[in-house]
């Protein structure tokens, strides 16, 4: 690698720790792009610009790792890896992902039942902290502000840099589609390629009370004679396809990105269902990026005051992750009671159990169901997420913190490991200058 792209990366590392330092009080970064979905409480903060942190500084193809920085696109990380026959062990689904924000976060794909969440597919990573020291941390080296990272959202400090697992791929990815109508028999499915895999890829789709789309995936390197890859980023949409279709083709690259163009299936609340309204926005604009965009601008548009003259609704958009054995009672439980459909069904294991702020068992598969839509609602604002909290504490699960919460204090620690947090916050952070992640995730400050 050259030097000369290492010395770029440690100049920009070295301006944000200055800037860090020589400022005073609390502290926010600014970023062009979020995939938080949960409102902010604006409050006077320096804020850090990262915006130039998102360069690819190296791939090594030998030892099977990238080196970014943390405001890297995961569509960045998978255009500079593909060309070496390899990509990231778990691509998460929209383009505007960054790898430092899945970290800090939760990052997962459909590789996760053989390679686990994000965080379990980085070997190491640089951390500004709060007094301006940018910190190497590992499994052996500051291990545990390395396992207290993931899901603490920014409020133990910034990833500047990470080492990136990557693994082999091929070509194009060739899909199977089956239909299953008892969810027992689904997971039963799923909990068995967890154990023994025969394809690449897993993931599935609830439609409705007996109708689930499960598909397997696996690599090509040449597709049957008389046969071309499917394209779904203009007209035609992936989700719709898992009803259609046994079988598919896709090139690696679109595999990758499969529900990026529409959004998963959310698309459909701006009229992408609609194809003279999808050919007018052009192959170019139909991405997460665009959605993301449109729905700030309509948070912010006198227009969106029109809302009022429609039935009410609470904004439901939530990820949670439930064990294996569980997951059939959650999802009836959760059709009966709050009722979104489609459902997005990933499953993954957790081949090590020490990451503190989000400790899972390490003994079974998890299933992470994602659900994002709004739900007609009589009942008070947040009646419905702190539903979703209800279930998942009674099937056993956890709740990714990207979105609303509801949690009061005292629950909210339980669930997330109050004495390691406040360890770490203690040694990382001990001014506050960085957000509490109660703060962050329920307070929205």
């Amino acid at each position: 690698m050259s030097t000369d792209v290492r010395e770029a990366h440690r100049r920009r590392t070295e301006a944000l720790s200055k800037a860090l330092t020589g400022s005073r009080g609390p502290v926010r970064l600014r970023k062009r792009t979020s995939n938080l979905f949960r409102p902010r409480e604006e409050i006077e903060r320096t804020q850090l610009d990262v915006a130039s942190l998102d360069h690819v500084i190296e791939i090594d193809p030998d030892a099977r790792v990238a080196e970014v920085e943390g405001m890297t696109t995961y569509a960045d990380l998978v255009d500079a890896t593909l060309p070496f026959g390899l990509a990231p062990a778990i691509v998460p689904e929209l383009k505007s992902i960054t790898v430092g924000g899945a970290m800090t976060g939760l990052g997962i794909e459909s590789m996760a039942f053989r390679h686990g969440l994000v965080h379990h597919t980085v070997s190491e990573m640089d951390v500004l902290v709060a007094d301006g020291r940018v910190l190497t941390c590992s499994p052996d080296q500051r291990s545990e502000l390395f396992f207290g990272f993931p899901n603490s959202f920014g409020s133990l400090g910034y990833a500047m840099r990470l080492r990136v697992e990557l693994v082999p791929v091929a070509r194009h990815v060739r899909l199977e589609h089956t239909r299953f109508s008892d969810p027992g028999y689904l997971f039963a499915a799923i909990a068995d390629e967890c154990e023994q895999p025969t394809c690449d890829y897993l993931d599935a789709v609830y439609f409705a009370p007996g109708e689930f789309v499960l598909t397997r995936a696996g690599f090509v390197e040449e597709l049957p004679p008389d046969t071309a890859p499917s394209d779904y980023t203009w007209m035609q949409q992936y989700w719709k396809s898992l009803r259609d279709k046994r079988e598919d083709y896709l090139s690696i690259h679109d595999y990758l990105w499969r529900w990026d163009t529409d959004w998963f299936w959310c698309s459909k609340n701006l009229g992408m269902n609609f194809k003279p309204l999808r050919f007018l926005m052009g192959r170019k604009r139909l991405n997460s990026i665009t959605y993301q965009k449109v729905m700030r601008a309509s948070n912010r548009w006198p227009l969106s005051m029109m809302c009022h003259v429609r039935p009410r609704t609470e904004s439901v958009i939530q990820d949670v992750d439930i064990p294996i054995d569980n997951a059939a009672a959650f999802l009836v439980e959760f059709e009966a009671r709050i009722g979104i459909r489609p459902v997005w069904i990933c499953p993954f294991v957790v081949p090590d159990g020490r990451f503190s702020l989000f400790e899972l068992r390490t003994d079974t598969p998890y299933i992470n169901f994602g659900f994002w839509d709004m739900v007609r609602s009589d009942e008070p604002d947040g009646h419905y997420n702190a539903l979703v909290e209800d279930l998942v504490a009674r099937h056993g699960g956890k709740k990714s913190l990207y979105s609303r919460s509801t949690y009061d204090e005292q629950r909210f620690w339980q669930e997330y490991n109050r004495e390691a947090y406040e360890s770490l916050k203690r040694e990382y952070d001990p001014e506050g200058r960085f957000p509490g992640l109660y703060e962050k995730a329920v307070k929205s400050r």
